[in-house]
């Protein structure tokens, strides 16, 4: 009786089969380049066939926008609208906004997925736009229409930050530009944050009110 020494392919939950192409795709597109990659590589490191990739995602185009959804998820769920109405303290933006940012530096994949995004966006400038419209615009709406009611409920002190939101992430940007280039230095992450909440706490807090002085006797 003819046998194989092959082992038949188990078949594994959709979840752990497209985590597993995502992280063979990671591999591929960091070592060759985006433009140089090919639905075979992604298959030959991910150990399956190319039919194998093309039962979870249509072109590698689809996986590089997965594989940035994956990237960006954690900071995406933290601002997701809520049903309650929690006061938009400056503790609240920075639980929801400069957090997840800063956390999401601590994982080697999130870094290795951005410094890709850095070096290969470019090509793939169809997944940039339609990343942009379905999550990033959705993101930075949240995010406006927070501080809009932090300031309307004198929660948050209307100040430069309110006016131009963007200013609020941008010491968390800079820290993910430092860490994608140079390295992660986790003591300079921790200084950068720190400095980052005192900043929001002095632009946003609001200001206490002063006592008048007592009249001398």
């Amino acid at each position: 009786m003819a046998g194989s020494d092959r082992a038949p392919r188990q078949r594994l939950p959709t979840a752990v089969r497209v985590a597993q192409i995502l992280e063979a795709a990671l591999q591929v597109f960091s070592s060759k380049g985006y433009a140089r990659s090919r639905i075979d590589d992604i298959a030959e490191a991910a150990g399956l066939s190319k039919g194998g990739i093309y039962t979870h995602f249509t072109s590698k185009e689809e996986i590089f926008g997965a594989l940035l959804e994956q990237a960006i998820e954690p900071i995406q769920s933290a601002l997701t609208p809520q049903p309650s109405l929690e006061p938009v303290t400056v503790d609240v933006l920075i639980r929801r906004l400069v957090a997840p940012r800063y956390e999401s530096l601590a994982d080697p994949k999130v870094v290795a997925t951005m410094r890709l995004l850095l070096a290969e966006g470019a090509q793939a400038h169809g997944v940039m736009a339609r990343l942009r419209q379905a999550l990033i615009e959705p993101h930075m709406a949240e995010m406006d229409r927070l501080i809009k009611r932090g300031v309307k409920d004198g929660t948050l002190r209307r100040s430069v930050a309110t006016r131009a939101p963007q200013l609020i992430l941008s010491p968390a940007i800079q820290a993910m530009l430092e860490t994608v280039i140079g390295g992660p230095d986790p003591k300079a992450l921790v200084r950068q944050r720190r400095a980052h909440e005192l900043m929001l706490r002095e632009w946003l807090a609001p200001c206490k009110p002063t006592r008048p002085a007592e009249k001398s006797r």
